[in-house]
């Protein structure tokens, strides 16, 4: 068997496995949050999300290593992004959103080199009445500053879909969380098909009318949402991350938005922010904010979670980059 075929054969299994992984992990998540259950058996399930997490990164990793033709060694292989500390000054990004959101975002340590982006704008009828917003949060897997070239080019993919739909005046239909998954996975897969270059993303559309959001959910750690209530739930439905297969059929997802309700997306930065003995801040340590946050602002959180790991991390820098998304239903 040639070489190229056999890269191609573990490629195929590589990208096999990184789907099974992932439907695992939406299995165990789920069951973790099921209300049904004991509390032991939550936290099994809780414990068994985390593993399947952990065993999917480091399959992405193998993936990337066969792609690429190398395995990074310690010392060699391409730059690493600085490592940071969380800013007493946090630097909010300009988001573009409906009048019945409130909505708040940030990306460290920066956003023009890295692999983290965040794109949203106002989705408006045919009158020229906005109906919603559009969001998309990626990140480009890696941690070096190549990914600052795929941030670059998934930024003008969205970008120049987004300013077509205005022209076609149906940014309703053409917004669609699914179908601007699908046009990343294939234009991605495009340019960079052999190199190992893929993206996690959260893109989802709020409907004023219909106080509902839809999402698709490629890869990316699952968001929480914040009920009016005060109640956290995860968004369980995760696919494939964004670049591996070009045929892969993404899917949209609704759940109700209404007024009161917030959403949190972030990147695995803060979920892998340790501390002195090696200790995750985790999805528990995201959850434990949200929980305790009452009826806070977009900005308020984001601040309230940086500052929970700035606490979590002490005197130990964080290794990835950083990205927060807070959004919170204003009614319509």
């Amino acid at each position: 068997m040639k070489s190229e075929d056999q890269k191609k054969q573990i490629l195929d299994i590589l990208s096999g496995a990184i789907l099974r992984e992932t439907d695992a992990f939406n299995y165990y998540h789920r069951n973790a949050d099921g209300p049904s259950a004991p509390p032991a058996v939550r936290g099994l399930f809780s414990r068994l999300a985390e593993e399947e997490r952990v065993h999917r990164h480091l399959l992405i990793n193998e993936f990337l290593s066969v792609k690429r033709g190398w395995r990074e060694e310690e010392g060699e292989g391409i730059k690493h992004i600085p490592a940071f500390r969380v800013p007493d000054k946090i630097p909010f990004l300009p988001l573009r959103t409906g009048p019945d959101l409130d909505a708040a975002a940030v990306c460290l340590p920066g956003r023009l080199v890295g692999g983290d982006n965040v794109f949203s704008a106002v989705v408006r009828d045919h009158a020229g009445n906005a109906t919603g917003t559009f969001l998309v949060l990626y990140d480009a897997m890696g941690h070096s500053f190549e990914t600052t070239e795929t941030n670059a080019l998934a930024a003008r993919i969205v970008g120049e879909h987004f300013e077509a739909s205005s022209t076609a005046r149906m940014q309703q239909e053409l917004l669609a969380p699914d179908l601007v998954a699908k046009l990343l996975n294939e234009k991605l897969h495009e340019k960079f098909d052999g190199q190992g270059v893929f993206i996690t993303l959260f893109c989802a559309t709020f409907d004023t009318r219909s106080a509902t959001m839809s999402y698709t959910c490629g890869g990316h750690e699952p968001p929480f949402v914040v009920r009016a209530d005060g109640r956290v739930e995860s968004l369980l439905n995760t696919q494939l991350i964004v670049g591996i297969d070009p045929d892969f059929d993404y899917t949209a997802d609704a759940v109700p938005f209404g007024e009161g309700d917030i959403l949190c997306i972030f990147t695995d930065g803060i979920v892998e922010a340790r501390n002195e003995e090696g200790d995750f801040f985790g999805r528990s340590g995201v959850q434990a904010v949200l929980a305790r946050s009452g009826p806070a602002t977009p900005r308020q959180l984001i601040e309230d979670l940086l500052e929970g790991v700035r606490n979590h991390s002490a005197a130990e820098l964080i290794q990835d980059e950083i990205s927060i998304v807070v959004v919170r239903s204003k009614g319509a």
